[in-house]
């Protein structure tokens, strides 16, 4: 029965997307181009969410619904993982190949900026009234000296979901340090069934060698007070030769392979994280709000039992979290750039955006879509405070390797037994080479 009655919901779901992404008159479809007229295009589209279970078949439907608006155009969906997307583009554009559409983040977009990759006028392209729509922070995340480089599209702000059922069963109070979200953690940490062995952990935390676990840890140090970067007249800025860098990697390392969290620390990644806390075995996890997607999916039950919070902070520090956006570009080499901005503002209309929401549990820019989401499944709390202190990167060409130091320094503490003094001095060496190397 849990099976039928899990497909039965997935198939209500796909239906409720399609008939969004096939409304003509989808609300904050700010169309301005005659694309009806463009005559025969063809794009090809990258966007990292089309190998994803519940995203793909939501986004190819989007596409299938706008040929079916304008049967002139064809859109041909390209996957790639956000986990490849930097290799991917690199290759690309190298060969000249750039997809017409493509996936872009924070934490490529100087990269992106720097070669060039996207068109130059695509503020103009999207429209003002459009662009209004969209959170500001969003706007300023995606962009470089004023100037608009990709555009936002998912509000990967981070805050921690819990299972608010055992919180409430075991009178545990919202934590709001580091020191006392531990603690929550070990009352939660219990062996269930009486066999002798823990079978429900209070936390789980990603610890893979990939941007998934190392912008987890870029946030995470945040709330110990540590930037990995700043810019200081010009110049970048290294955080990483600091006692916060030091203590929030050994807390993280604490919190990952202690006594609270599952075994495997160094290979969980977002999926493992994600279905511990659906079977039951773990209680708390910072992420973005599509982690809820990846929760409900595996164990729909689970829908109801889950909450939202800020992310606790070491002593002394003000609450604070990141703001970062995955979103869309067009290629310098588009041969139809209206087309390619017409398509986005479609896919990311009012309409679509909840829709999007829907299948996966993410949060979009839209203004508009926030609040109606918020404002029906208190679940998303946690996210919308978290918001409030939100701060974003400076863009820096260097970040994705500034996060594989992070990774190395932790897999090393875990896997090698390196002590964590001489795995920190490591990073603060490989950190500083990075800096210096991409300043003027």
């Amino acid at each position: 029965m849990k099976k039928l009655t899990a497909l039965l919901m997935a198939l209500m779901l796909a239906l409720t997307c399609l008939s969004f992404a096939g409304a003509e008159e989808s609300k904050g479809y700010l169309s301005t181009y005659d694309v009806a007229s463009a005559g025969d295009v063809t794009l090809d589209v990258m966007i990292t969410s089309l190998g994803d279970s519940d995203g793909g078949p939501y986004l190819r439907g989007v596409m299938q619904a706008y040929m079916d608006m304008y049967p002139n155009v064809k859109l041909n969906p390209v996957e790639c993982s956000m986990n490849n997307l930097y290799t991917t583009l690199i290759n690309a554009v190298t060969t000249n190949k750039l997809p017409d559409i493509f996936t872009m983040s924070e934490a490529y977009v100087a990269n992106c900026y720097e070669m060039e990759m996207g068109v130059d006028n695509l503020e103009e392209l999207l429209g003002q009234e459009y662009i209004s729509q969209l959170l500001p922070i969003a706007i300023e995340n995606c962009s470089i000296d004023g100037k608009l480089i990709y555009m936002p599209w998912q509000n990967n702000t981070t805050a921690v979901v819990y299972r608010k059922d055992l919180f409430e069963q075991n009178g545990i109070e919202i934590p709001k340090t580091w020191a006392e979200y531990i603690e929550a953690a070990k009352k939660l940490t219990v062996d269930t069934d009486g066999d002798g062995k823990i079978d429900q952990f209070g936390a789980v935390v990603s610890g893979t060698r990939n941007d998934s676990a190392e912008s987890r840890f870029q946030t995470f140090a945040l709330t110990f007070g540590m930037d990995f970067v700043t810019v200081d007249n010009g110049k970048f800025v290294s955080g990483f030769d600091t006692p916060a860098f030091k203590q929030a990697m050994e807390t993280y390392v604490q919190l990952g392979s202690g006594e609270t969290a599952p075994a495997g620390f160094v290979e969980t990644g977002y999926a493992e994280a994600y279905k511990m806390i659906a079977a039951g075995t773990a209680c708390m996890y910072w992420s973005a709000s599509n982690v809820l997607g990846g929760i409900y999916t595996s164990n729909p039950e689970m829908q109801g039992k889950m909450g939202s919070f800020m992310l606790p902070t070491a002593e002394g520090v003000d609450p604070v979290t990141s703001f970062s956006s995955v979103g869309m570009t067009i290629s310098r080499n588009c041969k139809h750039p209206e087309v390619a901005a017409d398509f986005l503002k479609y896919m990311t209309s009012v309409d679509n955006c909840l829709a999007w929401n829907q299948a996966t549990r993410r949060l979009p820019v839209v203004k508009d879509a926030i609040e109606a989401i918020v404002a029906a499944d208190e679940t998303y709390k946690g996210f919308q405070d978290a918001g409030v202190t939100a701060e974003i990167y400076p863009a820096f060409a260097g970040l994705a390797e500034l996060r594989d130091t992070v990774a190395e320094c932790w897999q090393i503490i875990v896997a090698e037994n390196v002590p964590l003094d001489e795995a920190v001095q490591r990073a603060i060496s490989r950190a500083a080479d990075i800096v210096a190397a991409n300043n003027p």
